[in-house]
């Protein structure tokens, strides 16, 4: 994700594709479908802007937790071995957890009634294709790692000792992951309905993103 200045990659995938090159049409219906609020939770991102402090980042670490613990049963079902790189990853949430124990911040509650509404919203008009929605979900976080990294850059140093595990994403590989999550992508959600219910996913799983940073909502 990105503050105004200095600017990270716009999208998920815009950084990893060469230019002139076209996106998979799955790929780039996702990040047309994303775009507005994209822009929306990044400029409103206290994590993205100058002298952002562990306060922020702890504020923003609390949301992620409660986003990907309401993400893990449908994140988990696109998991069938195929790939070494799990969709749904503990070793994500305990980055997340080590970096809030460091911080002296507790976990944030399970309970998460307007993420979770966002995510119910966007499978009932999609009965026979809850996978394609989740698909829409993953690229959502497993584009937020690129991005991550990009974060990870500008606060290591502002924010040390503190080693901002969750934002290392998987580190000199995360860029090798993307690419295979894409791949998967394009294999998985390949119909106009498929990709008509992954947008629905994408879009929610920002929803979600958003009124988790909402203090009522995380402290619910």
């Amino acid at each position: 994700m990105r503050p105004a200045a200095p600017r990270a990659p716009a999208l998920p995938g815009d950084a990893l594709r060469p230019e002139g090159e076209p996106a998979a049409d799955c790929l780039s219906a996702l990040r047309d479908a994303t775009r507005t609020r994209h822009e929306r939770l990044d400029a409103a991102l206290p994590i993205a802007s100058p002298g952002a402090t562990l306060e922020d980042y702890v504020r923003h670490a609390c949301a992620l937790a409660a986003w990907l613990q309401t993400l893990s049963p449908l994140l988990g079902v696109l998991d069938d071995g195929a790939s070494a790189w799990r969709l749904d990853d503990p070793a994500r949430r305990n980055a997340l957890r080590d970096d809030l124990a460091d911080a002296a911040a507790p976990l944030p509650p399970c309970a998460a009634p307007g993420a979770r509404a966002a995510i119910e919203s966007a499978l009932v008009p999609f009965p026979g294709r809850h996978a394609a929605v989740a698909w829409g979900m993953a690229y959502v976080v497993e584009g937020s790692q690129l991005g991550g990294q990009w974060l990870y850059r500008q606060l290591a140093q502002p924010l040390a000792p503190h080693p901002l595990r969750y934002l290392q994403g998987s580190g000199t590989r995360t860029a090798e992951r993307w690419k295979d999550f894409t791949a998967r992508l394009a294999r998985n959600v390949r119909t106009p309905a498929d990709i008509e219910a992954a947008c629905a996913g994408a879009r929610a799983a920002f929803d979600a993103l958003q009124r988790l940073y909402d203090p009522q909502e995380t402290s619910a």
